[in-house]
Parts: C-alpha cells; structure tokens; sequence
C-alpha cells in the first residue's frame, strides 16, 4: 500500500493549533470566492442587457423571422450559461471545467444583441467588452487572446449585416473596433495571469514552509512535533466513530553503534530505506513519524493491536529485502529493528494519547531483551 507524503495532509493539518494555516485557506478561499462572484456577475449583466435589448426587438419595432431567430438564441444562450454556473454552486474544480463554454455562449448572446441593435447609432459594440474581460479574468492571456479574437470575428460578421457597412469609414470603424477587442482582452488577461502567478508563487512558499515545519527531513516521515499535536485527534475521531487505534514504534537496533563505525551518513541512509520501507506498507490514513533518534512511531487509525502485528510483520518482511552497506567502504551493514504495539482502548484508556505511546514504548523494549521476538505487544 502506497503512504501519502505530508503535503497530502495539509487539509488534515487544520485542527492543529501550533500550526497557522490561516493565510493558506485564506488565499484559497479569496480566490474560490472571487471566482464565484465574477462569474455571477457576468451571468447577472448578461441577463440584464439581454431583457433589455429584447425589450427593444419586440416592442420597439416589428421583428422579422431573422430577428426572432436572434431573439431565441440570445435567450437559449443566456440560459445555458445560467445552468453551467449555477450548478457548478460554489465548487471550484466545477466551475472551472464551465469557464470556456460559458465565455463562447457569452461572446455567441452578445454577437446575437449587437445584431438586433444594428440599426441604431451608438457604441452598442462596447458591451463586447462584458465577455472579454471575464474571459481575461477567467483564463488569463491564452484565454482572453483567444476570446479577442473570437469577439473580434463575431463582431466583424455582424458588422457586415448592419446597414452601417455601407457608410464611409466603416472598415477603417470596423478595424479599430476589433484591434480594441484583442489588445484589451489580451492587456487584462496578462496582468490576471500575472497576479495569479503571484499568488501561487505564494502559495506555493507558504506549502513549503508547512511541510517544513512537520516533516523530518532524514526519514521523509512527519516528525515527533506533528504526530504529538495529531494524537488526541486522532483518539477522539476514534470514540466517535467506535474503533479502535494503535501505536507502532520501530526501533533500529544499534544505530548508535553504525554511526560510530560507519560514520552518521551510514546511520541517515539506514533511517531514510526504513522510512521508505514504511511508506509502502502503510496506508494512506496511518500516520508515520520519526519519533526519536533511532525510532519510528506510526499511528494506525482503525487498527487493534493484531492487524498492527500484520503490518509489523510486513515491515519486517520489507527491511528483509533490503540491504545496507557502508557508503566508503561497501562493507555490508546488518539492520535489525525491534518493534512495540500498544492499541486504544485495549490497552489503555487515556484520551490524551501518551499512556497509549508509553505503553508501545514498554513492548518495544521487551522485544529489544528477547532478541528472538522482534514484535512485542504490550500486556
């Protein structure tokens, strides 16, 4: 079984008050948020402007088979991106996967407006701009280019079918119009990307520091600090759901001994294969952690102490397919680990967590005296 590393448990590390992840959910709420807000208020002037230019095509003047074409699609339009927002609710990964056809669909309805307005004087062509700048913010350069682009096709199609194309200095109008459309969309579209840049540049740094602060860095285990904030959690999620917890505690025999006779990156390289080895036969909700400086402490959650001798044993198995040898000499190195397990509430009744480490600790030097029995669990 494969062991997530400890940037997979950022989510979990929340309820840990030593632990200030505040800024991180923060930023990732800002911009949940913001994304949300954006993309409604996009959906709400499309609608607005969508009511009133229908207004106009029905009642300010007669509309002709083509016009009550246009009519239906700025309203089939307008629809589809109402059901693409709103059912994506407030889930990012959702309304992300919604973002491109909900700016074709826009840039379709406005194209589908401008049409309807053709026939009268203004700079109705400005509200190309309400597709162009989510787009920008939406998709960032790529995106808002690409809808630059696309508007700037849209419009030009339109244009041609307004009376308006016969009229002096239309073309050079039409040029300019869309040249607006693609430098805009391209100019916001890069500074959004730029500030999102930023912002997970940032993010990226504050996820470092975390796994910094709870991580060993010998093993690629959690450290002691981490594991020791996360047990009476982890105690209390198991009242809650009635099952059981156990504490497993791997001990290298003689490391002191390896790193006097083969020097401390003999010793490192014997911790990191035994973390790594651990990492394997772990599951993804068992919580591994260099506890001491020659012992492992893994919480296995909805575990008794029989199915932690299992993963004991397969432990045993997997440092039995390993081996060690001194990094200058290549003279082979024997490892021999012995192990303690100790369960909740099997063994013990205290919530906090320590009686239940203690108690492990107790089997863990049993076994070291009966070098014959390499699992002990406490009784």
């Amino acid at each position: 079984m494969t062991q997530t590393m400890p940037g997979d448990e950022l989510i979990r590390l929340a309820d840990l008050e030593w632990l200030d992840l505040s800024d991180l959910i923060r930023m990732d709420d800002d911009w949940r948020r913001t994304l949300v807000l954006v993309s409604r208020l996009h959906l709400a002037i499309t609608w607005l402007l969508a009511i009133v230019v229908l207004a106009y095509s029905l009642f300010a003047r007669p509309a002709a088979a083509l016009e009550m074409a246009a009519i239906v699609g700025v309203v089939l339009c307008a629809g589809g991106m109402s059901f693409l927002i709103l059912s994506a609710r407030e889930n990012e990964a959702r309304l992300r996967q919604t973002l491109r056809p909900v700016v074709f669909l826009s840039i379709v309805a406005v194209s589908l407006m401008v049409f309807l307005l053709r026939d009268l004087q203004g700079d109705y062509y400005l509200i190309y701009l309400l597709p162009l700048v989510s787009a920008a913010g939406y998709l960032g350069f790529t995106g808002g280019l690409l809808a630059g682009v696309a508007s700037a096709v849209a419009y030009a199609i339109v244009f041609f079918l307004s009376p308006v194309a016969l009229a002096p200095g239309s073309i050079s109008a039409l040029v300019l119009r869309v040249l607006i459309f693609v430098l805009v969309a391209s100019l916001l579209g890069l500074i959004a990307e730029r500030h999102l840049s930023l912002l997970g540049a940032l993010r990226a740094s504050h996820t470092q520091a975390i796994q910094l602060a709870v991580t060993d860095t010998k093993t690629g285990l959690f450290n002691q600090r981490f594991l020791k904030a996360r047990l009476p959690s982890e105690i209390s999620r198991a009242i809650r759901s009635k099952t059981p917890v156990a504490f497993l505690v791997v001990d290298v025999n003689g490391l002191e001994e390896i790193n006097r006779k083969h020097g401390y990156s003999a010793g490192d390289a014997v911790l990191q294969t035994i973390g790594q080895v651990l990492q394997k036969q772990l599951r993804t909700t068992d919580v591994p952690s260099r506890w001491g400086a020659d012992e492992l402490g893994i919480l296995l959650y909805n575990s008794d102490a029989i199915g932690a001798e299992v993963v004991a044993k397969r432990v045993l198995a997997g440092l039995a397919q390993q081996s060690f040898a001194d990094p200058t000499t290549g003279q082979p190195i024997t490892v021999t680990v012995s192990q303690g397990i100790a369960a909740f509430p099997t063994h013990t009744q205290d919530k906090t967590g320590n009686e239940l480490v203690d108690r492990a600790y107790q089997a863990m030097r049993r076994s070291k005296e009966q070098a014959d029995h390499p699992v002990v669990v406490y009784s």
